[in-house]
C-alpha cells in the first residue's frame, strides 16, 4: 500500500510539474510593458558599442535559495520564451550623451558611438515606449595595463560540463543563488587586478558561450558569489544571419578575445578557463597569434588524469591558487 501511495505521489508530482510548465508558457505579458535588457558594454575613452534586447515583461518571483527543484526548472524553462519587440524605438543616455536606436526583428539593438567619457564605470539608462532598463559601460583607464579574459561554466562555476546529466541538472534545477562557485577564485581574481593603479575599472570580461537569454541569470550568479565587476560577454543566438555560431566554440570565443584585443591595445590580458571543452587550444591560438597581448594563461584541470597534458606554456590553475 505504502509503495503504491509513493507511486501515486511521484505521478501527482510529476503532473504538476508537467502543468507547471504549461501554464508559464501560456502566462502573458504585464499589459503593455516590455522588460529592455542593456548588457555591459566597453569602450577605450572615445568609441563605444552599447547593445541589449526588448522583450515582453512577465510577472514572476525572485530566485531565493530555498527555491525547490520545480520551481528553478519553471523560471529557468521561461527564460527561453519570450515575445520580442520588433522595429521599437530604444533611448540610451550616457552621462550627457543621448542616443537613439532601433530594435531589430530579434528584438536586439546595437549602437555603436564616438562618446569622449573618462575612465570608469558609467551607468546607462535605456527607455522606450513601454518600459526602461539600465546597464553599465566600462571605460578603462590607460593606466590599467593588466586585464582578465575567463571562461565561466567550470571556470568560476561548477557546471560539469563532462557530465551531460549533471550538466543539465545545474543548468536548469537550480536558480543563480544555489549555483556553486568555484571555490577562491573570486579573491585570486580581485587580488591579480589589484596590481593595476585602478583596480575597480580593471579591465575583466566574462566570456560565456551560453546565450543571451540566460544573459541576466549569469549576472546574478557572478554578483552574488562576490566577483570583481567586469563585462559579461554571451552569445547572441538568432535564426539569421546575425547570429553567433551556435556549437561553434573556437570561432565563437577567438572572434570575441580578438576583439577585445583590437579595442583595449595597451592591455596585456590573462586568459582563465578549463579543460572540459576547448579552452586551452583557443587560448594557444591566441597566444600564438597574439604572443605580445597574452600574459599568462591559466586552466582549470577538470577531467583529472584523463585529460590531455595543456600546450606549453599554460599553468594548472591548481597552482595558481596555490601561489606556485
Amino acid at each position: 500500500m505504502k509503495r503504491r501511495a509513493g507511486r501515486l505521489g511521484r505521478c501527482a508530482r510529476a503532473f504538476s510539474g508537467v502543468l507547471l510548465l504549461s501554464l508559464s508558457c501560456a502566462l502573458p505579458a504585464l499589459a503593455g510593458a516590455d522588460r529592455i535588457s542593456v548588457y555591459p558594454a566597453y569602450g577605450d575613452g572615445e568609441s563605444v558599442t552599447i547593445e541589449g534586447r526588448v522583450v515582453e515583461l512577465r510577472d514572476g518571483p525572485s530566485a531565493a535559495a530555498d527555491d525547490s527543484r520545480l520551481r528553478n526548472l519553471w523560471r529557468n524553462f521561461r527564460l527561453w520564451i519570450n515575445d520580442e519587440r520588433k522595429q521599437v524605438p530604444v533611448d540610451l543616455r550616457v552621462g550627457e550623451f543621448t542616443l537613439r536606436t532601433r530594435t531589430d526583428d530579434e528584438g536586439y539593438f546595437s549602437q555603436r558611438a564616438t562618446l569622449p567619457l573618462p575612465a570608469g564605470w558609467h551607468e546607462i539608462a535605456a527607455s522606450g515606449r513601454h518600459g526602461a532598463g539600465r546597464g553599465r559601460l566600462l571605460v578603462v583607464p590607460q593606466t590599467n595595463r593588466l586585464g582578465m579574459i575567463s571562461d565561466l561554466d567550470d571556470t568560476i562555476l561548477v557546471s560539469e560540463v563532462t557530465s551531460k546529466p549533471r550538466l543539465l541538472a545545474n543548468s536548469f534545477l537550480k536558480n543563480p543563488t544555489q549555483r556553486q562557485a568555484v571555490p577562491g577564485m573570486a579573491a585570486l581574481y580581485a587580488r591579480t587586478l589589484a596590481a593595476n593603479p585602478q583596480p575597480a575599472s580593471a579591465p575583466l570580461f566574462y566570456l560565456s558561450a551560453s546565450p543571451r537569454q540566460l544573459h541576466e541569470s549569469i549576472a546574478a550568479f557572478i554578483a552574488a558569489n562576490a566577483f570583481p565587476p567586469g563585462v559579461l560577454i554571451t552569445k547572441r543566438v538568432t535564426d539569421d544571419a546575425s547570429s553567433d555560431p551556435l556549437f561553434d566554440q573556437f570561432a565563437y570565443k577567438t572572434r570575441q578575445i580578438e576583439a577585445i584585443l583590437e579595442r583595449l591595445p595597451w592591455v596585456r590580458f590573462i586568459l582563465v578557463g578549463d579543460d572540459g571543452e576547448r579552452d586551452p587550444e583557443i587560448y594557444d591560438w591566441v597566444r600564438r597569434h597574439h604572443p605580445d597581448r597574452v600574459a599568462e594563461i591559466w586552466i582549470r584541470r577538470v577531467r583529472g588524469v584523463g585529460g590531455a597534458p595543456l600546450p606549453p606554456g599554460q599553468k594548472a590553475l591548481a597552482t595558481v591558487l596555490a601561489g606556485r
